[in-house]
């Protein structure tokens, strides 16, 4: 070749050079099996566009280059996995991708009984809820030879041949399980529990196009209106509901060796050490069965408890409590409530900005086809689920799905949470809510500690949607929420309860109730239960009376010295519907006895509660006024009681009738009539100072009515009381106070009016807002004790109704209106340091202000001395934010005075305070 044929060749190669190193993208990869991340060697990578094969190596490597002009879809193959498509485009330039082949899905098959070599099965559940878990990975290590369990998650093995070995099992989002296999394993049936694990923050391509779990995810919520049931017109259905309580993590040998135990070691025969991983022991069990229905316009609940089983208790308001009304899950909804708290649902509206999603794989059952969609959460910290769910081809509907807790969620006192829901169809196009799991591991120490597992289980019958019956039964219901107790509802006995329920006990529930039963009949643990009841609340019962209680039995204040108070009830062994109680107290710097005597009759409880009450007090006024404040009278307030304020003390009398009648719908009354006379004793203006035209200075007869409403309250009934458990309707109070001169020495003719508001508001996924308004005015010329001292607080311990940097009696008025507002973010900006993240800390804001004046008769009565202030037009105003959730019970609140201005300057009065309180929640 001459010189101008070579030139001509190396120009036409540098040519063909400069033209590939322009015109084509180059990336590597590895290719592995997705099970046992072992490398697939000479597996076939050809390209659609022009049918260009490679292979891969001896480990999975390849290279590849394609036309930059055009993108390209390569599609990989080998025998045994799915073919893996994947399109091309110039982002992928110079990149190193790896690709993760999943196995062809094969069937579990019955082993016959009489194949020779090892054989072997399983069946492969989660370690929490004990579902199974279908379609998991299952092979040995060492040989890489797998299967897939089928979906009940049962498999089987045979080996002609067997070396020993390691069996992995492994499903997304679970740890994988490893047991080592010899010989010994022939004709086993191996409980394989699998635990859930970190989602991994790799990322990978998996054998699907990329996007395909997003895709999916919106597939669903094209579906979320249709699909969720509380969009239906109505449905119906009966419900067995049922809650075990197990405990874990405790020595059996130490806990028998403790003196007051020992009478009970027969109850650690029913451990469990086979179920799950850890031992544990099967504690208590309850049960209900159901009616329940729904209706969507008007919107209706109604649900008919007709049998309840609680060992130990016979409580009509617990029954209720337990019904499914009050535990429902909608894994449909936006916000899914688990022990109340709101978290974001991996349906929410928004999920994609919350969680992951992805699609591994598919599966055909019945001749249907199912995807896979697993989810876990973007950003750690948040209240959010990781999990996954089958989904219908198609159709989009959920067949099953399973919730679980992540680590770093916000929440207190519970380490593992799960949720599992299976849906089944009743018609064509409805697939409804079959079977419901939701357990909870509940300890106070951490994870290793004491640990009480509650494991609730609801199976659904008689389904019925979009029937006139249900219209017909919920036609003249005129309230949304309504459960009623059937008579004899705890009274069903074990025949009759073999027929309610929807499936026979098993082995640890029978054991519970045999249990139960011979512990409520031994004196032993009757004692014991008192003894713990007395540490917890105050109070112990003897009988026919009760005593406590005990944390006022000795407190200490200037006036009285070292305070002694005893107090003394009856229980309904004496009385069912009358509660007798009294309190006797003395001081030894003061000596004098001051005393409460009262009582209490409950005219009727259902349907509407009407109770009387009448009492008489002659005792300090100690600064208490609503539930959930800390009174002086208190061995406690010692440690907390604020230095250098003057403190005011004041003493009255008192005469009280009242009568309370629930009307119904929300709304209840109480009427009151009192005789009151006041005593001041040290820093206050005395009785002196106000001379009377007739009856005795500050002494006051007056008759009250308040009108209450709050929709849907719930409550939980005591031996005579009920103890609110809140509503989510925001709760209204109105009262209209009368003074009448001339009658059993009273003095003062005047009126008082107030009015308040008070909420919580859920503000998902922002936390919740609390907020309390009100305002009073009184009308008429009286002494200080009969106008509104605003409520301050002498101590350092957090009241979230006073005004914490107010003294008591500090501020006067006859006219007033004011504001409490609290934001809770829960972990709000702690969510983003790890430290406090993994303290699980909590953020709040608050605000109080108050606006109040005193007119001038008022003024020139009360105030010549100067003793009290009055805002007369300016606003008092505290903000406060801080530390909550500190060790799970401890608040801690910085709190400033910002008006009115100019701030007081002396030692007595605080412009910033920082304040401890005990929180407990979830």
């Amino acid at each position: 070749m001459n010189f101008f044929g070579k030139s001509l060749l190396l120009l036409s190669l540098l040519f063909i050079t400069i033209k590939v190193n322009a015109q084509t993208v180059t990336f590597s990869g590895t290719v592995q099996d997705g099970v046992t991340k072992i490398p697939v060697r000479n597996a076939s990578i050809f390209s659609l566009k022009d049918s260009s094969t490679i292979t891969t190596d001896s480990l999975g490597n390849f290279t590849f280059h394609f036309d930059l002009l055009a993108s390209d879809t390569l599609v990989i193959r080998d025998s045994g996995y799915e073919n893996f498509k994947f399109l091309c485009d110039s982002s992928i330039k110079d990149k190193n991708i790896l690709i993760l082949l999943q196995p062809v899905k094969a069937l579990s098959i019955a082993i016959p009984a009489d194949a020779g070599g090892i054989n072997f099965t399983g069946i492969i559940q989660d370690g929490h809820t004990n579902e199974p878990i279908g379609y998991a990975s299952v092979y040995m290590a060492r040989t890489g030879y797998g299967k897939t369990a089928d979906s009940l998650g049962n498999f089987s093995f045979h080996f002609d041949e067997f070396k020993p070995d390691t069996l992995v099992v492994s499903y997304v989002g679970y740890q994988d399980f490893k047991l080592p296999c010899d010989s010994s394993i022939n004709n086993k049936n191996i409980l394989v529990l699998l635990q859930r694990g970190k989602p991994s923050i790799e990322v990978v391509v998996r054998g699907r196009s990329i996007g395909r779990g997003l895709l999916l995810w919106r597939m669903t919520m094209k579906k979320k209106k249709q699909y969720n049931r509380y969009n239906l017109p109505n449905f119906s259905y009966e419900a067995y509901n049922k809650l075990e309580v197990d405990i874990k993590n405790f020595n059996p040998k130490k806990v028998q060796k403790l003196f007051f135990l020992k009478p009970f070691t027969f109850v650690f025969n029913n451990i469990d050490s086979t179920s799950e991983k850890d031992p544990f022991l099967p504690a208590y069990l309850l049960e209900t069965i159901s009616d329940y229905a729904y209706q969507k316009s008007p919107k209706r609940y109604y649900e008919d408890i007709k049998a309840s089983n609680t060992k130990g208790f016979k409580n009509e308001s617990m029954s209720k409590l337990l019904g499914v009304m009050n535990q429902n899950v909608n894994v449909y909804g936006n916000y899914i409530t688990v022990i109340d708290k709101d978290f974001i649902g991996p349906l929410n509206d928004e999920a994609y900005m919350y969680y992951n999603f992805s699609s591994p794989d598919t599966q055909v059952v019945n001749g249907k086809k199912l995807y896979h969609l697993v989810f876990s959460p973007k950003h750690p910290g948040q209240s959010t689920f990781q999990g996954d769910a089958w989904i219908m081809e198609k159709t989009y509907q959920i067949t099953k799905i399973s919730l679980y807790l992540g680590k770093e969620a916000n929440i207190n006192f519970i380490t593992r949470i799960s949720v599992f829901q299976e849906f089944t169809p009743i018609n064509d196009s409805i697939y409804f809510l079959d079977r419901d799991k939701f357990f909870a591991d509940f300890n106070v120490l951490g994870k290793q500690s004491l640990t009480f597992i509650g494991r609730k289980t609801t199976s659904y019958r008689n389904i019925v949607v979009n029937s006139d019956s249900i219209a017909r039964l919920l036609k003249k219901q005129n309230i949304e929420d309504l459960i009623i107790t059937e008579p004899g509802v705890n009274s069903k006995n074990d025949s009759d309860w073999s027929k309610l329920r929807h499936d026979t006990l098993s082995k640890n529930e029978l054991a519970i109730y045999t249990t139960v039963d011979k512990l409520l009949q031994m004196p032993k643990f009757t004692r014991l239960r008192k003894d713990l009841q007395f540490l917890a609340t105050g109070y112990r019962k003897y009988g026919n009376f009760e005593i406590g209680p005990w944390f006022n039995w000795l407190s200490v204040n200037k006036w009285e010295g070292t305070r002694f108070r005893f107090d003394l009830g009856n229980t309904p062994q004496l009385f069912k519907n009358v509660y007798l109680h009294g309190y006797l107290a003395y001081g030894t710097t003061d000596q004098k006895y001051k005393g409460l005597a009262e009582g209490y009759w409950i005219v009727n409880r259902l349907p509407r509660r009407f109770t009387l009450h009448a009492s008489y007090i002659n005792d300090l006024d100690n600064g208490i006024s609503t539930i959930g404040q800390v009174s002086e009278d208190n061995i406690f307030t010692v440690a907390i009681r604020k230095p250098n304020i003057t403190r005011k003390f004041i003493a009255y009398k008192e005469v009280n009738l009242d009568a309370y009648n629930e009307l119904g719908r929300g709304f209840s009354s109480t009427i009151y009539v009192s005789n009151r006379k006041y005593t001041p004793l040290e820093n206050l203006p005395l009785a002196s100072s106000f001379l009377t035209t007739q009856g005795d200075p500050l002494s006051s007869f007056e008759v009250a009515l308040k009108l209450r409403f709050a929709y849907l309250e719930q409550f939980l009934d005591g031996d005579y009381f009920q103890y609110s458990l809140g509503t989510r309707y925001p709760t209204i109070e109105a009262m209209v106070e009368q003074g009448i001169p001339g009658i059993l020495n009273s003095a003062y003719s005047f009126t008082k009016v107030s009015f308040s508001i008070k909420d919580v508001i859920k503000i998902s996924p922002y936390g919740s807002v609390t907020y309390k308004a009100y305002a009073g005015k009184i009308f008429g010329t009286v002494p200080y004790p009969f106008l509104e001292n605003h409520p301050g607080n002498d101590l350092y311990y957090y009241d979230p109704e006073s005004f914490n940097l107010m003294n008591r009696f500090e501020f006067l008025s006859d006219q007033y209106a004011g504001i409490n507002i609290e934001h809770n973010f829960g972990s709000g900006l702690f969510r983003f340091i790890p430290l406090t993240r993994r303290l699980k800390f909590r953020q709040f804001w608050n605000v109080k202000a108050l606006w109040g004046s005193l007119d001038n008769a008022n003024n020139l009565l009360n105030n010549s001395a100067n003793t009290f202030q009055t805002l007369n037009g300016r606003t008092y105003v505290e903000v406060g934010t801080g530390v909550d959730n500190i060790l799970r019970i401890l608040r801690l609140d910085l709190v400033w005075r910002v008006l009115p201005t100019p701030l007081p300057t002396d030692a007595k009065t605080s412009k910033f305070g920082i304040f401890g309180s005990f929180h407990f929640q979830f």
